[in-house]
């Protein structure tokens, strides 16, 4: 039998239904291209650095780590070449739409879709508006809306969550709100591999958390969170990253060069602001350290300056 352990939340069952939304992304296709990092265990990156989305194979059914409708139809196609196994659980790191739009593709399947109660107010809020514009916008770049719907959560927990399937534990951990208003992880002790959605972008400029508008990165919290998913010394071999290539066996040095990422642009802005620079100037004048200059998506670069700025001045690190 299948069992949720809820150890900290509260669980709230809901129904179907049509509403929220998508964050911004790039012009062009995206084609997701399927890697096997562990035993039962399969990343899929989008090619153009838009969201990942990672499968995990059981003999009760396949659990999902994310899901936009943008590239669900092709994740669904490569789960069906894997197995004959049925999608049963679709779990999203944050409400986003490039994360948290696709369910509807799996809705043969019957998936039961768990989130936190802060992603589920997001989809039934801003999130929600956003899924409707864009379903009738009629945007070439929106057609994927066009004849879907929006899915809310079945299950929605407050704090920490495990669930066991198939003689696999996963255990969902609510980190708080860095990237977006909740971010949620996944870690699998038995392939030792820990899923960390957005809190963990490589070898590409982090995004800002926008949806529908509204900015909701904090990059003071973002760097705690950091620290206390590493100050937990797991036993991991691969951190999965929510958007960029991921680097099977580095373990946490990914984590390390998120951090030094963030706190290398913080201090380099806090050098331009106590030098009287307008954020305006700290975004025409910020030299990018060369051990960043091949990250991929530098347009991000330019808004994720503009946040560090406001935030430094606001609350300071």
């Amino acid at each position: 039998m299948r069992a949720i352990q809820n150890f900290i939340g509260i669980l709230v069952a809901v129904g179907l239904s049509a509403g929220p939304a998508l964050a911004q992304g790039d012009a062009g296709p995206d084609k997701m291209e399927m890697k096997k990092i562990a035993e039962d265990v399969y990343f899929l990156e989008n090619s153009r650095g838009s969201s990942n989305a990672v499968f995990v194979v059981t003999s009760e059914g396949v659990l999902l780590f994310d899901a936009d409708i943008k590239t669900a139809d092709q994740v669904l196609a490569a789960i069906r070449k894997t197995t004959d196994k049925k999608v049963r659980y679709i779990v999203t790191s944050h409400s986003a739409g490039d994360h948290a739009t696709g369910m509807w593709v799996y809705r043969e399947d019957k998936p039961t879709y768990i989130s936190t109660r802060k992603q589920m107010r997001d989809l039934m809020m801003q999130e929600g508006a956003g899924f409707a514009e864009r379903k009738a916008s009629g945007k070439p770049q929106d057609a994927a809306y066009k004849n879907a719907e929006m899915v809310l959560p079945d299950v929605a927990f407050e704090g920490a969550l495990t669930l066991r399937m198939g003689g696999l534990t996963f255990q969902l951990t609510e980190e708080g709100s860095a990237h977006s208003t909740s971010d949620v992880t996944l870690y699998i002790p038995q392939r030792r591999v820990f899923l960390t959605g957005d809190l963990l972008d490589t070898e590409i400029h982090p995004g800002q958390g926008e949806s529908a508008g509204v900015f909701f990165s904090n990059v003071k919290n973002w760097l705690v969170l950091l620290d206390n998913i590493m100050a937990r010394k797991l036993p991991v071999d691969t951190y999965i990253p929510g958007h960029g290539p991921v680097h099977v066996g580095r373990g946490v040095a990914d984590l390390e060069e998120q951090k030094k990422y963030f706190v290398t642009m913080r201090d380099e802005v806090s050098k331009m602001i106590m030098a009287g620079k307008t954020v305006e100037q700290v975004q025409a004048e910020f030299k990018l350290p060369a051990e960043f200059a091949h990250y991929k998506r530098p347009p991000r670069l330019k808004s994720f300056l503009n946040l560090f700025y406001k935030q430094l001045q606001e609350q300071g690190f």
